[in-house]
C-alpha cells in the first residue's frame, strides 16, 4: 500500500457497532471501563476515558448505559460473575467438612485478596453514602451466593456426624468472620498486602481448625 493510499483512507468512525455486534460492544465498554474504574476511584473515572479506551464513542456508551452509575454497577456485577463460580466448584467438591470447609475459606481469600477485588470493596465503600446500592449489589450478587455455600457444608457436616451446630445462619456468619473477613479487611485497609502468603495460609488452616473443634459434639 502506498503513502498516498494511506493518507487518504478515511479515518475509522466511532459509534454504533454493526448489527449484530452489539454484546461485543458492550463487552468492549465493560473491559475498557473496570481497569479505569479500579485504578482512578468512581469519581475521577471519565465517560471519556472509558470511550476513548474502548475505541468507541461515548453516545454509544450512554445507549447501553445510562449513567456512569448504571456502568459502574455493570461493571461490579460482571467482575462478581467472573469469580464467584470458582468458589462454587471449590464449595462442590466431596470431602471431610473441615477439608470442605478449608478449601471455601482459601478460594474466597484468592479472589478476595487480589488487587482488583481490594480496589472494587475500596471504591464501594468509599462511595457508600452516596451509592449504597454499590454495597447491595456486591451483597446480592456476591456475599448471598457464598454464604449458602457454607450454610449447606456445616448442615453435611452436621447430618454425617462430624460437627454439632445448632443454628447453621449464625455458625456460617461465626466461620466467615473468623476465616475470611479479617484478612480481607486488612487488605482493604493497607495493613496488609494483597496475596496470600505462607503466614496467611498457616493462619488460616489454624482458624479452621479452632472453629471445626469448637463445633465438635465433644468440644
Amino acid at each position: 500500500m502506498s503513502a498516498k493510499e494511506t493518507t487518504s483512507r478515511a479515518p475509522a468512525r466511532l459509534g454504533r457497532p454493526p448489527r449484530g455486534s452489539e454484546g461485543d460492544a458492550t463487552l468492549r465498554i465493560l473491559a475498557a471501563a473496570k481497569p479505569i474504574f479500579l485504578s482512578k476511584g468512581y469519581e475521577a473515572a471519565s465517560i471519556d476515558a472509558i470511550a476513548g479506551s474502548a475505541g468507541i464513542s461515548k453516545k454509544t456508551i450512554y445507549a447501553r448505559f445510562a449513567t456512569k452509575e448504571d456502568l459502574f454497577e455493570a461493571v461490579i456485577v460482571r467482575f462478581i460473575e467472573e469469580n464467584v463460580p470458582c468458589v462454587e466448584r471449590a464449595a462442590s467438591e466431596p470431602g471431610p467438612v473441615a477439608e470442605r470447609l478449608h478449601r471455601i475459606a482459601l478460594t474466597l481469600l484468592e479472589v478476595g485478596l487480589t488487587v482488583d477485588a481490594i480496589a472494587v470493596r475500596r471504591i464501594i465503600v468509599a462511595e457508600a453514602a452516596r451509592f449504597p446500592e454499590f454495597a447491595r449489589l456486591l451483597h446480592d450478587f456476591g456475599y448471598a451466593r457464598v454464604v449458602p455455600l457454607v450454610e449447606r457444608c456445616l448442615e453435611d457436616g452436621r447430618a454425617s456426624g462430624e460437627i454439632a451446630v445448632g443454628d447453621i445462619r449464625q455458625a456460617g456468619d461465626l466461620f466467615l468472620g473468623i476465616t475470611v473477613r479479617g484478612f480481607i479487611e486488612r487488605a482493604e485497609l493497607g495493613l496488609d498486602r494483597p496475596g496470600l502468603s505462607h503466614v496467611k495460609r498457616e493462619t488460616l488452616k489454624n482458624a479452621i481448625a479452632f472453629f471445626t473443634s469448637a463445633c465438635r459434639k465433644d468440644g
